[in-house]
């Protein structure tokens, strides 16, 4: 654990602790200032001269100040050049600690591959000669013992080795398929892209299919409504089909201080035990206004598509959207629960096509806002996630998303080793001390934690970082907002389970 963020990404391959990226930038701030005394010097040497002033004797003292400075211009040059030096040894250590992750990143994918196409291929053998111990274990009560091992060492889910495996296992299943059917694994080496956001489309589509012809729901998604949290506990309630009308007048709870950083923001995202799951702020005049989404994460970890909304099914299908593969799905929803309840939100909040939005969420929210980042039909200006699996999500240009992830954090792993982007900034660092029990299950990932590795960014001086916390401040006018609060709910009626497609 330490203070210490690491930063990549935001259009440049360099990957480095931000100190240092801010130590570069003063080192160019020196550069600069010396620099210009350096010109200084030489401007009153060359009036002096003009004067006839260049020799001590005119001045009736010694030593001559022409020849001082020479002397001061001839070390403000060399300081200029060591400055000049430094700033770039240190941007090329930033270069080579970038290009080393990268080789590593690309060697644990080539591992990954392999290993899951061997494993798949073995599978069978593997199976066929457990069998008999299965059986044994299983008769002698033994069933529950790999169980009670995890529960003795939760630690395991958060070993930032393990995070790193689960990443490159979510790359992985079309490579255990092919292994298992005894293929050659020629996709990857066609040049193929599969990988976490293909693979999810592809269980999708199989679960949409079973549920078609058994009735199950299990990550098979479902119409979605919300409903307006008021003050005083009363609530209006809009559908997400298209008979229904939407608010005219924008719904207010409160009024809020804009937020005064990245802190604040998360500090702002609703928590798993909170009703609403989503939390909209309007900044700006009528004429102009701004808004800030903030998505709730994961309440419901069920396979099972059910009335809360911020649950796998919703965050499988926010890493299948990554992928084209997922246009062509036949059945289910085109987009997850969740996604759809934070549009009718923003909808019935008073947002209006082309009105600037800026989203932030935590976990699967966070899968969420990079989606509403990549939609090009909305007007979105940067997004946050915090602890979101969203290596692979597409963005469009010039829309910054700034990713929060945690060494130690199993959710962001599951997205995949994705790919990289211009427009995405990964601040990560280390949160948990060794040897240490922590009561939750992914003590990584808790909201608490990112809230102080978001104070970390608030106090950095590294420049991308500075320029996302400018925009933001820009975004909002650091006044006052409108917020409102919404519950979205999935609507898992018999009625329901033909309904087409669509957001």
């Amino acid at each position: 654990m330490g203070d210490a963020l690491t930063v990549s990404g935001g259009g440049s391959t360099a990957v480095a602790v931000d100190e240092l990226f801010a130590e570069a930038v003063r080192l160019a701030t020196v550069e600069h200032v010396v620099a210009d005394l350096s010109a200084r010097a030489g401007v009153i040497t060359r009036g002096l001269a003009e004067l006839d002033l260049a020799r001590g004797s005119a001045w009736g003292v010694q030593p001559d100040p022409c020849r001082q400075l020479d002397e001061a211009i001839r070390r403000l040059a060399a300081a200029h050049a060591e400055a000049g030096l430094l700033r770039q040894s240190l941007l090329e250590s930033a270069e080579r600690y970038g290009f080393t992750e990268h080789m590593v990143g690309a060697l644990w994918g080539m591992a990954g591959r392999v290993g899951a196409w061997l494993l798949g291929w073995s599978a069978p053998l593997i199976v066929g000669a457990a069998l008999p111990a299965i059986g044994i274990w299983a008769a002698t009560g033994s069933g529950g013992a790999l169980e009670d091992w995890l529960a003795e060492h939760p630690e395991l889910l958060s070993d930032p080795a393990f995070v790193r495996l689960v990443r490159t296992a979510a790359d992985s299943a079309d490579e255990f398929a092919a292994g298992l059917l005894h293929l050659p694994s020629s996709l990857t080496q066609a040049g193929v892209g599969i990988g976490a956001p293909e693979n999810a489309s592809m269980l999708l589509a199989a679960a949409g299919l079973v549920g078609a012809v058994a009735g199950s729901r299990v990550l098979v998604d479902a119409p979605v409504r919300v409903t307006r949290a008021l003050p005083d506990g009363q609530r209006v309630a809009r559908g997400d089909r298209p008979t229904e009308l939407r608010s005219v007048s924008a719904p207010v709870s409160a009024s809020v201080p804009a937020p005064t950083g990245i802190a604040d923001l998360v500090a702002r995202i609703p928590a798993t035990d909170d009703d609403a799951q989503i939390r909209v702020e309007r900044y700006g005049g009528a004429d102009d206004p701004r808004w800030v989404v903030y998505i709730g994460g994961t309440v419901d970890l069920g396979l099972t598509a059910g009335a809360q909304p911020n649950d796998m099914t919703n965050n499988l299908h926010g890493i299948a959207d990554d992928s084209p593969l997922d246009a062509l799905r036949v059945v289910g929803e085109d987009s997850g629960a969740g996604d759809r309840a934070v549009r009718l939100a923003l909808a019935e909040a008073g947002v209006q096509p082309g009105d600037p939005i800026f989203p932030i969420g935590h976990s699967g929210g966070g899968v969420n806002a990079a989606g509403l980042a990549g939609d090009p039909e909305l007007n979105v200006v940067g997004a946050v996630s915090v602890g979101g699996p969203v290596a692979s999500a597409p963005l469009r240009d010039g829309v910054p998303l700034l990713s929060l992830e945690h060494e130690e954090d199993l959710v962001p792993a599951t997205g995949g080793a994705g790919h990289p982007s211009p427009d995405r900034l990964t601040v990560s660092r280390s949160v948990l001390e060794p040897g240490v029990d922590y009561e939750t299950a992914l003590p990584a990932h808790e909201l608490s934690r990112y809230r102080q590795t978001g104070a970390l960014i608030d106090a950095s001086e590294e420049q991308r970082l500075v320029e996302f916390r400018e925009q933001l401040a820009t975004f909002t006018g650091c006044g006052t907002g409108e917020m409102s609060r919404w519950i979205g709910t999935r609507d898992v009626s018999s009625s329901t389970t033909d309904e087409p497609r669509g957001r």
